[in-house]
């Protein structure tokens, strides 16, 4: 067995039991997520400025908000992405025993998993659009919270800046991975059906 075949069938089946694992954490999210924020999010300390205080409440409160408004498209993508995940692992497991059908299988999770990559690419992006508004606003009540002394300026520039760098990293790790995954899925639907690689594998 080529050591490509090999590396891709276990990177399949990894993407697919993290995808089943984030798919059920991701229901959990969705549907209870609110509470579970409300039940252990920490209280800021009694010392921090009560404006401070009032942009982390509206801050929680327009990502709540954010969630609910997107709770349809979020639920349609967890949904999307479990059925790729259970065909990228199922696959995976019969493709390592050399199975035909897993090699079917594995096609198929690929395919469903590059167009699950491409519709959460768009919806992730509505999503961090809203997210963007709702950041910018509680970083400038942040700064404006912040009393007014020597070397403030300084500070709530270096916070501001450390925020953003923050955000936008973050989102940008999000889409390479997206990237990344999209061009394995992209690779193992044209690879799995080259001529040379079903021969390696056995009739069901």
């Amino acid at each position: 067995r080529p050591h490509v075949l090999t590396a891709l069938i276990i990177i399949c089946l990894v993407f697919g039991i993290l995808g089943l694992m984030n798919s059920v954490f991701g229901v959990v999210g969705v549907v209870g997520g609110q509470q579970l924020q409300q039940a252990f999010q920490p209280k800021m300390p009694s010392d921090v400025p009560q404006g401070m205080q009032q942009a982390q409440d509206k801050f929680q409160s327009d990502i709540n908000n954010l969630q609910t408004k997107f709770r349809l498209e979020m639920i349609g993508t967890l949904s999307f992405r479990f059925v790729a995940a259970l065909l990228l692992a199922i696959g995976g497991i019969k493709a390592l025993g050399k199975k035909e059908s897993g090699r079917k299988l594995l096609v198929a999770g690929c395919a469903v998993a590059l167009a699950f990559e491409l519709v959460q690419a768009i919806v992730q992006t509505m999503i961090n659009t809203e997210m963007m508004t709702a950041f910018n606003s509680y970083m400038e009540s942040v700064m404006q919270s912040l009393p007014d002394k020597p070397g403030t300026e300084n500070v709530k520039r270096f916070l501001q800046t450390f925020l953003k760098i923050t955000m936008y990293g973050t989102i940008a790790i999000t889409y390479i991975l997206m990237a990344v995954k999209g061009g394995i899925y992209l690779f193992g639907l044209i690879y799995l059906r080259k001529p040379h690689i079903k021969e390696q594998f056995q009739p069901a």
